[in-house]
């Protein structure tokens, strides 16, 4: 994050930090001179980190760019019948269980 703050041209512009995982660590220490600076803002980007509202306005966009080709999403329809075999199975794709 210090790194990045550096070499930013304008510190003076929204710089937003969204926090994914945590196969860094369970922590995220900041140093209090990024803090001062950056216009840094630090978010999360689990359940609760964003509204159902906002979640939902977004939907629209969001599928027409996945239907545009603009998202890669590796997503693979299994039917819910097949659930034992697809739990166990070996594969980057995100498993979408359907009817």
């Amino acid at each position: 994050m210090t790194a990045l703050v550096k070499a930013r041209r304008d510190r003076g512009a929204p710089l937003h930090w969204i926090q994914i995982g945590s196969i860094a660590g369970q922590t995220s220490p900041v140093h209090s001179a990024v803090l001062r600076a950056a216009r840094l803002q630090i978010c999360g980007s689990g359940v609760g980190s964003v509204s159902p509202r906002e979640i939902l306005e977004e939907l629209p966009d969001i599928a027409e760019a996945v239907h545009a080709g603009e998202l890669d999403v590796r997503a693979r329809p299994v039917p819910l019948a097949q659930v034992a075999e697809a739990w166990s199975a070996q594969t980057d794709d995100r498993i979408v269980f359907v009817p």
